[in-house]
């Protein structure tokens, strides 16, 4: 018995001490919320009309949005029709827009020509425009852009990583990759200066910025402005930028939308490349991407060294053109990887951006910013420091009453709240670690009000302990009788409290889940404290008579009893 008590004893202590060593040692700490370390807030407001099915659907891709951006303790929330959004750490709210204010369909689109930046007319254009005699598609750009390519995964293996194999139009492979692609049409080029037949070549009513497939052969297409996102609809002729501004593209009719991509994920180069991002369709994506192939791949094996404009497949979303690969294979069953250019591979941020506006494109309605706000920490960090400060007051006051009130029995309380917050201090810092989780203003309040909750805990064994003590048993042999009947009472009042918080968190949002969820960990961890150290600590100091029936710190003067004789 009793050494079980002492390996349960020496257990508990191992826990607490290592799990806080491991933490300093690393210098891990928990993560800080919104109002603790600063960050951006976003308000979105539907543009248009939106029904909540709509914008339920909206939250949940944003979500999805800000958990590809890897921010922790982010939250999206609606409130009316707007879209909350707040995200802790973030320093430049540009940058956030960027990606969240992104929300229109994701498109892709068939390339009629490329055309130069924008600049108005009295400014003179750095890109110059070469028109083929007998073409009916214009090649402009700079020198320095390349295209992407699109990659098919073997056949045999659609789910592999990525190899230098290509799948051919006979279905064989070939087991070098092609050239990179140039970014011009070589004069000459079989049929690939006609464009497919898979959008429309008349004019598409809107403002200015409307565009057709003829303006591919004009010379003044730098003075021409981009299409506006209000009139970048699925049936429209667009004229869109490439998403740094080094380029803009012509773009036909949408062959099909964002909502055929399953999954986009990043791959890590594996022999000196850049990074890639692997892309799996929908089986009606499949299909669809497919039919496309179809159509693009001819234009590609015609001349792979200098693929013509037609062979591309635009990537677009919210009048930007985020990709524009090169399609290298008649047909991709399902999978199909992006890959930047060998002069200009893909760097991690590139592919990461890709990949989630890829797998997170498209939402069921268009949102404009209502604001932008910088919050700042230092009105939460104040809010810390003084609750903090009263809750180290109040602890050191309770515990100057247990010492004073139970003698050796306060210095177990004592020793119980160290160990058991540096539990709980490595417990936040693990998850904030691999999940992400972040300790807002309220968690700190639910970690305050824990105390008492483990405290009380404390107290009801000691009133046990004093009451047997009283009936003429002695100190030895009440502790662990009186524990069996305290902890029944202790595991039935920390249920009640977990319950609550449980509920708390689980109809809640925001900072409220995070004072539940605070809660709730640490009325977890009374429950292990009590059995784990409470029971084996008092049983056994109450087994020695130095902290029994000494005079000025005795359990059983703290107790309010005399000292029961010399116990065996």
């Amino acid at each position: 018995m009793r050494r079980n008590l002492l390996w349960s004893l020496i257990l508990f202590i191992t826990v607490a001490v290592g799990s806080l060593a491991a933490c300093v040692i690393t210098g891990s700490k928990p993560l800080l919320g919104l109002d603790l370390q600063g960050g951006v807030s976003v308000v979105l407001r539907p543009q248009g009309t939106a029904n909540s099915a709509q914008l339920d659907e909206a939250v949940r891709i944003i979500d999805n949005r800000v958990n590809g951006l890897g921010v922790s303790n982010a939250s999206v929330t609606r409130q009316g029709n707007d879209v909350v959004i707040n995200l802790p750490g973030i320093k430049n709210s540009q940058d956030a827009l960027k990606t969240l204010g992104q929300t229109a369909t994701l498109y892709f689109r068939p390339v009629y020509c490329f055309a130069p930046v924008y600049s108005p007319p009295h400014v003179v254009s750095p890109t110059t425009t070469t028109t083929t005699p007998g073409a009916t598609t214009t090649t402009v750009l700079s020198p320095r852009v390349s295209p992407t390519t699109a990659k098919a995964l073997p056949a045999a293996a659609p789910t592999a990583r990525l190899t230098s194999a290509l799948v051919s139009a006979a279905g064989s492979t070939s087991t070098s990759a092609a050239p990179a692609a140039s970014a011009t049409t070589l004069a000459g080029a079989p049929p690939s200066t006609t464009a497919p037949a898979t959008g429309p070549t008349t004019t598409v009513a809107g403002p200015v910025g409307t565009v057709t497939q003829a303006d591919c052969s004009s010379t003044n297409l730098a003075s021409k402005p981009s299409t506006p996102v209000q009139s970048d609809l699925a049936n429209a002729t667009v004229l869109l930028p490439l998403y740094d501004n080094t380029v803009r593209y012509i773009l036909g009719a949408a062959d099909m939308k964002g909502d055929v991509v399953s999954n986009a994920t990043v791959i890590a180069p594996t022999s000196g490349g850049g990074f890639e991002v692997q892309v799996t369709f929908t089986q009606r994506g499949a299909v669809e991407f497919d039919k496309i192939a179809a159509q693009r791949y001819p234009y590609y094996k015609a001349n792979p060294s200098n693929p013509p404009v037609q062979a591309l497949e635009a990537i677009e979303l919210d009048g930007v053109v985020e990709s524009a690969p090169v399609i290298q294979a008649p047909s991709f069953n399902g999978t199909a990887v992006i890959s930047g250019s060998s002069s200009a591979p893909f760097t991690a941020g590139q592919a990461s951006r890709l990949a989630i506006q890829l797998k997170y494109g498209s939402l069921p309605v268009r949102f404009v910013p209502q604001s932008v706000q910088t919050v700042s920490a230092t009105i939460g960090q104040d809010s810390l420091k003084a609750g903090l400060a009263a809750g180290i007051g109040g602890l050191v006051l309770v515990m100057i009453y247990m010492l004073l009130y139970y003698r050796a029995l306060g210095l177990v309380v004592l020793v119980g709240l160290l160990l058991g917050g540096s539990i709980l201090y490595s417990t936040l810092t693990l998850l904030s670690v691999k999940n992400g989780l972040a300790l807002t203003l309220a968690g700190v309040t639910g970690i305050i009000v824990s105390i008492g909750i483990t405290v009380d805990s404390y107290v009801v064994y000691f009133e046990r302990l004093k009451d047997e003590v009283r009936a003429g048993r002695s100190v030895r042999h009440s502790t662990e009788r009186s524990f069996q009947r305290a902890f029944r009472t202790v595991l039935t009042a920390d249920t009640v409290s977990f319950l609550a918080a449980l509920i708390l968190y689980l109809l809640t949002v925001g900072d409220v889940r995070g004072f539940a969820f605070t809660l709730g960990l640490s009325t977890i961890l009374d429950v292990a404290t009590a059995f784990f150290f409470i029971r084996p600590a008092v049983i056994l100091v109450g087994r020695r008579r130095f902290f029994t029936d000494n005079r000025y710190f005795g359990i059983a003067r703290g107790l309010g009893v005399r000292p029961v004789g010399r116990e065996a």
